[in-house]
């Protein structure tokens, strides 16, 4: 987190520097900040919902339509599964932020802990998204003979989407919850000094 809402004093008798923190400027960007991130974590919860969900529905109509086998129904109900989990984590999510007090402090470590929160969702979304889909839709493009298309497109899709959140977890999700740890510990460093 930047300090440019920091002053510094110059203390003329001692010739050392002195920072005091505008306090409402201050408050005033963490507030802001929890509410990004808090926004930031709503639109990656819906649109994954969305995303699967939809997924899912398409892929049951479709097999049923077609007569597929059961591995088609598998990978539908995988997508939809998945989509349920993330309304399951979305539900706690919810219940965690009401139990942070409102105060400067208290927005702060909602902060941190919706950070903490993207940044596993993140970190594990190997094992609660492409394992369980990728296994699923795999499974399906073998038993129903899928063109050659199809092993070059959905394999790389999910390769990308691996890339792209591992991406993410490495250059935003992770430094933004450091920079904001660190902003936590100055500002009770000076409560307690």
């Amino acid at each position: 987190m930047e300090f440019d809402d920091l002053k510094k004093i110059w203390d003329v008798q001692n010739n050392e520097p002195i920072y005091v923190v505008n306090e409402a400027a201050m408050e005033k960007t963490i507030i802001a900040r929890s509410k990004e991130l808090s926004r930031l974590a709503n639109i990656n919860e819906i649109g994954l919902m969305i995303i699967t969900t939809l997924t899912g529905g398409y892929l049951l109509i479709d097999a049923y339509l077609d007569g597929d086998e059961i591995y088609s129904y598998l990978a539908a109900i995988a997508f939809i599964l998945i989509g349920g989990f993330v309304l399951f984590r979305r539900i706690q999510r919810k219940k965690m932020e009401r139990s942070f007090d409102r105060s400067m402090l208290g927005e702060l470590d909602l902060a941190i802990a919706n950070a903490a929160y993207l940044a596993n969702t993140a970190k594990t979304f190997v094992w609660w998204f492409l394992f369980p889909a990728g296994v699923t839709s795999l499974l399906n493009m073998v038993f129903s003979e899928a063109p050659f298309w199809k092993w070059i497109f959905v394999p790389g899709s999910f390769l990308l989407a691996f890339l792209v959140v591992r991406l993410d977890l490495k250059r935003a999700h992770l430094p933004r919850k450091q920079k904001l740890e660190v902003l936590r510990k100055k500002l009770t460093e000076e409560v307690n000094a």
